[in-house]
């Protein structure tokens, strides 16, 4: 979720959790039960509602959680005494506690709180225990954060918070289950049947012809049975073409990507999967269910277990005609029932056509005319539209334009208003989707040509320009999915001739590498030199176009994109002249010339221009960060990058603004940092590192993990107390709730350092950084090295071993290769370790780490009984350049020869 719009929902839901007044008891009775989903007995009020004095509010069913909740407006404010009150009563009775939940309707006073927790902590019985003091703030972030995906827990909820509710709408959420149509008949029959079905199998099959109602049976049966699922979930046409799609799909409730393999598995959820292809195999789909879990398909070829959906019965189709209020005669029914039967497409439309005024008679006379010819279901179709046209040709003419059935909902709204949908969906026109809008596929088939004229094409290419202008101004997905959407739409305009910069930055959006076509980018130097005054989008089209262009070009040859990178880099100059930019846009141009030098290897013409933009009159942080990558491992710039990094820490602690990014960028970047100034600028800066990391992954920030988990590698060992004082301000990781496979990795690293605090709980930390791994969707190549590393830590280097013989960098990687050698000597054989223990070291290019190597070394000689393998030791402590590390090794040579070594000079 943009960090922006997470921070702008809970500061508005805070302000609502603080309207429950009376309820609170109640309310936070249930938040609690949705966000646990452990069995507690609630007893602070009775059956009508009113308190009920001299008990804990709630109590887990095994004792070890109890929880109060107060109202009052000052529960977390002064010396907090009821807060301390309540907390001395819960501990009074339930001793063997472990989760203490101390719950505000008001916001919490930061000073107030921490004070509490201090003082509180000290006391005897709350040894062992943790404690979680949230008021009204920290109830709308776990709301936002973990309880938006469950549809469940925001119905539960809605009664006393409906803010929630209506967040829980407005947020465009995927996959969400569309709504049926208001006009359509239900038709209980199928439910139950559905329901049948699902009570003994994991996957149901809805099948039959076009337009019979696959889809809206699906769609209805999520509808009315949500309340039995954490989730549901649609995928439309061609998302899925194998089980194993589901592994890698987006799926997004309020902003927030899911892993939907893993809740398919760890939660109750429903798939609607629509129009499932030949590929996606029931059984297979069954494997990936979880014990609460289910998935209906739909599809138009039956097979032997299949549920193949009944035409509507007479009584039905009769219904469905008669929706316009005016009575069917008998034997106009009897034509239609003729020609069409029950067939619930061709009887929608002929009721629309009824209800926008056409006569019975002259219905009669278009279902007799088109006879008995196999396409009589497209010829009544394309009949019938030709009725409609006078009232829908503004809203299909859309369609006709884009080329397709599908338009972006977003899109479509802005050029036929609310209205125009709603005539759509009305005349029951429109298949079920989530965001989009999809006309049925025998509607499509009916527009022609005529039906977009190119008066009315010119108007919706210019609506398209302004629509994506407007998109690419605002933060969000909504640029990305119209050009995904219309891509094709996009490909034509800009085939046909277009230079449109907005349709071609739309493009380069929609585009992956592999996919881009170079005939429709063109040159982005004529371009450029064809700029006099850029319009909107202009100049950011052919900058992406530079990026883009030598990104697809890299996937051929590394050494083709690099030279024609060099022959475009005076299109930073062209730019940088034209009349009327800003000094921001002037730096900007600088700063991306600059980068692109970075990747060209010049790094002495980079650096200059990046100390240009420093030197001008906009200096960017972001300029500051590429030089203090440029300098580092060259000694004599050793002071410069200091100079660099305390600019950007320093003026964050001073109160400038410094952009999330940059600042989390520098922190990423300090372990790497030369020994001599890493230690004491992390010392200086310590309270600004600890409070943007906080803050950052506090309101969603990804890169704070990031840089937390690269930071937390060298603080974990070097300075504990800092690594657990960031760690315990975080919140509590969800897997299923984590976005992407980077977050899950970063706290998949968090584990792994803090089971190397001094007094952790070592094996069930470790065992939490397991699970993060195994919740990879697509690990990376680091993501596995490091897993491995993790097993190796864990004593199982069994299961190590095996991903690091998979790495085609075996032969050439110092790390793997070190990684190689602990596993050999775990699995006890350190002959072959002091082989690859050798090479590593024979290869080793950045020197800081060699202490580590020595001293693997000097265990496995050790294990093979060399007399001499104390020299490596000697030689670890001589080449450790960290305080901690050096200590360590010094203490490990002492016990070894019974002697002090001498203190490092």
């Amino acid at each position: 979720m943009n960090p922006k719009r997470r921070i702008a929902l809970i500061d508005r839901l805070a302000d609502a959790v603080g309207y429950v007044g009376p309820d609170f008891e109640r309310f936070g009775g249930i938040f609690l039960d949705c966000l646990l989903e452990l069995p507690i007995n609630h007893q602070g009020v009775n059956l009508v509602g009113y308190p009920v004095s001299g008990v804990i509010d709630s109590v887990g069913d095994d004792d070890r959680l109890i929880a109060e909740y107060s109202d009052k407006g000052d529960y977390f404010e002064g010396g907090m005494q009821k807060a301390e009150d309540d907390l001395t009563k819960a501990l009074g009775r339930k001793p063997n506690a472990r989760s203490v939940f101390l719950l505000s309707g008001r916001r919490r006073r930061p000073q107030a709180a921490q004070a509490f927790e201090t003082r509180v902590r000290a006391w005897r019985t709350m040894k062992g225990k943790s404690l979680h003091l949230w008021g009204a703030e920290e109830i709308a972030a776990r709301l936002i954060d973990e309880l938006l995906l469950d549809d469940r827990a925001v119905r539960r909820l809605a009664y006393h918070l409906p803010e929630f509710e209506r967040m829980h709408d407005e947020e465009a959420a995927s996959h969400a289950v569309p709504a049926p149509d208001r006009q359509q008949i239900i038709r209980t029959d199928i439910d139950q049947e559905i329901a049948r079905r699902l009570k003994h199998e994991a996957c149901v099959e809805i099948t039959g012809v076009a337009g019979l109602g696959k889809s809206a049976a699906a769609a209805a049966y999520a509808i009315e049975h949500r309340d039995e699922f954490n989730l549901t979930a649609w995928f439309d046409p061609n998302e899925l073409k194998r089980p194993e799609d589901l592994q890698s799909v987006p799926l997004v409730r309020g902003g927030a990507v899911r892993n939907v393999a893993y809740l398919l598995k760890t939660r109750a959820c429903l798939l609607v999967i629509d129009d499932a292809g030949p590929d996606l195999a029931i059984d297979a789909l069954a494997n990936l269910c979880g014990p609460k879990s289910k998935i209906i398909l739909t599809r138009r070829v039956s097979s032997v277990l299949s549920f193949e959906l009944p035409f509507v019965p007479q009584a039905v189709a009769r219904a469905m005609l008669e929706q316009s209020g005016s009575a069917c005669p008998q034997h106009v029914f009897d034509t239609v029932w003729s020609t069409v039967g029950g067939h619930p497409l061709s009887l929608g439309l002929i009721g629309a056509a009824a209800r926008q005024g056409v006569s019975w008679s002259e219905l009669a006379v278009d279902c007799r005319s088109i006879g008995d010819l196999d396409d009589r279901g497209q010829r009544l179709a394309d009949r019938l539209l030709g009725r409609l046209r006078p009232s829908l040709q503004r809203e299909l003419s859309v369609f006709a334009w884009c080329g397709g059935p599908v338009c972006p909902a977003g899109f479509l709204e802005s050029v036929i208003q609310p209205l125009g949908l709603r005539k759509l969906r009305g005349n029951c026109l429109t298949a079920f989707d989530r965001n989009d809008v999809r006309l049925h596929d025998v509607v499509f088939a009916s527009l022609d040509a005529g039906w977009c004229q190119p008066d009315r094409s010119t108007e919706l290419d210019a609506a398209l320009e302004s629509f994506l202008i407007s998109s690419a101004a605002e933060p969000g997905l909504r640029l990305l999915t119209t050009a995904r959407s219309l891509r094709s739409k996009l490909e034509d305009l800009v085939s046909s001739g277009s230079r449109n910069p907005a349709f071609r930055y739309a493009l380069l959006q929609a585009w992956d590498a592999a996919e881009l076509r170079r005939d429709l980018i063109g040159d982005p130097a004529k371009d450029a030199d064809a700029i006099v005054s850029p319009p909107p989008l202009a100049i950011s089209a052919i900058i992406e176009a530079v990026e883009q262009l030598f990104l697809h070009e890299r996937l051929e040859s590394q050494d083709a994109a690099s030279t024609r990178l060099r022959e475009r880099l005076r299109i930073f100059d062209k730019l940088a002249i034209l009349p009327g930019l800003s000094d921001l846009e002037g730096a900007q141009l600088k700063h991306h010339k600059a980068k692109a030098l970075k990747r060209l290897g010049e790094a002495r013409a980079a650096t200059e221009l990046f100390e240009a933009v420093l030197a001008g009159p906009v200096p960017m942080d972001e300029a500051r960060l590429q030089l203090i990558d440029l300098y580092r491992g060259d000694a004599s710039m050793e002071e410069r990058s200091v100079v660099l990094v305390d600019e950007i820490l320093g003026g964050m602690a001073a109160g400038k603004h410094v952009v999330y990014s940059v600042f989390l960028g520098i922190i990423e970047r300090l372990p790497r940092g030369p020994a001599r100034w890493r230690d004491e600028l992390i010392a200086r800066h310590s309270e600004a590192i600890e409070r943007t990391i906080v803050d950052a992954a506090n309101v969603g920030v990804q890169q704070a993990l990031a840089a937390f988990s690269a930071l937390g590698r060298y603080i974990s060992t070097e300075h504990p107390t800092l690594f657990e004082k960031i760690l315990d301000q975080l919140p509590e990781p969800d897997i299923a709730s984590l976005q992407t496979d980077n977050e899950r990795f970063y706290w998949a690293e968090l584990s792994s350092e803090a089971a190397r605090l001094p007094n952790a709980d070592v094996l069930p930390m470790r065992e939490r950084a397991l699970r993060f791994h195994a919740a990879l969707v697509k690990p990376q190549p680091f993501h596995l090295q490091r897993r491995a590393e993790l097993l190796l830590d864990a004593g199982r280097s069994d299961q190590a071993e095996p991903l690091l013989r998979d790495r085609p960098d075996l032969d050439r990687s110092e790390w793997i290769q070190r990684l190689m050698a602990r596993a050999r000597l775990g699995m006890g054989f350190p002959a072959d370790g002091l082989e690859w223990i050798d090479k590593a070291l024979a290869g080793l290019s950045i020197e800081h780490f060699r202490s580590e190597f020595l001293e693997l070394r000097f265990e496995i000689r050790q294990a093979l009984g060399d007399r001499h393998a104390l020299e490596d030791l000697k030689g670890a402590i001589l080449a450790s350049r960290k305080e901690k590390e050096s200590a360590r090794l010094r203490a490990r040579l002492s016990e070894a020869t019974g002697r002090q070594p001498p203190a490092p000079a």
